[in-house]
């Protein structure tokens, strides 16, 4: 059997990267990205460059959706390469951009692409389904 290689520590990280994102600060999940990272949100067509651009980005969903959680359901690495699925729950009590505060709780499927270098996430990409999320928020039939 081969085992597959992957930069060191790069599971763990993420478990932590994961992790980050229930403690619903900004700072803590910035701390797992390199100054010049790239990351993609996918589903609202949005990238984001740079620790500055995510942090407002971050910030602002934390603003949106205060009690965010986010269960790993898988997770692979290969060479500067992680992979992993998700799930992300959360009740949308403030403002997000475009779209006024609804109350309501919904469940979410997604999943992260991310390329490590040296410790740090570099670049990122989340796939998830945006008229799911809608739906659940009422504001979509």
């Amino acid at each position: 059997m081969t085992e597959l290689r992957h930069e060191s520590g790069a599971i763990p990280m993420f478990h932590e990267y994961i992790e980050a994102w229930g403690t619903h600060r900004t700072d803590r999940v910035l701390a797992f990205f390199a100054d010049e990272c790239v990351y993609e949100n996918l589903a609202r067509g949005e990238v984001y460059r740079g620790k500055d651009e995510l942090g407002a980005w971050v910030a602002g969903a934390f603003a949106g959706i205060p009690d965010t959680a986010l269960e790993l359901t898988s997770l692979f690495a290969s060479g500067r390469w992680v992979g992993c699925e998700w799930v992300m729950t959360g009740t949308h009590t403030g403002d997000l951009p475009d779209l006024p505060a609804t109350g309501k709780s919904f469940s979410i499927r997604g999943a992260t692409v991310a390329e490590v270098s040296g410790g740090k996430i570099v670049r990122a990409a989340d796939y998830w389904d945006l008229a799911s999320f809608l739906r659940q928020l009422g504001v979509m039939p």
